[in-house]
């Protein structure tokens, strides 16, 4: 692998590391917090089932927070793929995914490989209707010179020799 494939390479996977870091790192903070703040309140309270209740409530809370913080964060992006994605397949082919601000560093690559895909597709669709627009003329020429009773095989063999002239000329244009 030449060095920019595994630069690239290591820089997603780092950049999957980082988000998943910041999880475990908020939760662990969150986590620290609430127990410090239960401690704190403990020493001035009874121990009994009140205080076990309020304590499994509060890390129920951070827990369902966290959760919905970061499900947020990872999925909602993809639900908004989702919709954008129906709409290329509907024939929006101009249609570029965007990101936002809020996207995590992972997605926020993923959005800008979907959209060299969506580069790449959109000039074939293009040079497959730029090669149809030249050759249709072409093509309709041929079929009158067979239609007519009176078209020799040279005027044919000219006209196939123009049209495979043609066909080259517009597939070397495209390779550029």
């Amino acid at each position: 692998m030449d060095s920019k494939k595994i630069r690239q390479k290591f820089f997603m996977a780092r950049e999957l590391r980082l988000s998943i870091s910041l999880i475990v790192i908020w939760s662990l903070l969150a986590g620290i917090l609430f127990t410090y703040i239960t401690k704190e309140i403990g020493a001035k309270t009874e121990h009994g089932l009140l205080s076990f209740i309020a304590v499994f409530i509060g890390y129920l809370i951070i827990v369902i927070v966290l959760a919905l913080f970061f499900t947020h964060r990872f999925i909602g992006p993809f639900e908004r793929l989702k919709m954008e994605i129906r709409l290329v397949l509907a024939g929006d082919y101009q249609r570029r995914f965007r990101v936002r601000g809020s996207d995590d560093f992972y997605i926020r690559s993923f959005i800008m490989d979907l959209n060299k895909i969506l580069d790449s597709f959109e000039a074939t669709c293009l040079d497959k209707k730029t090669f149809r627009q030249n050759i249709d003329s072409d093509l309709l020429h041929i079929m009158s010179l067979i239609e007519k009773e009176n078209t020799t095989k040279e005027k044919l063999r000219e006209a196939l020799l123009s049209f495979h002239e043609r066909i080259e000329s517009v597939l070397g244009n495209n390779k550029k």
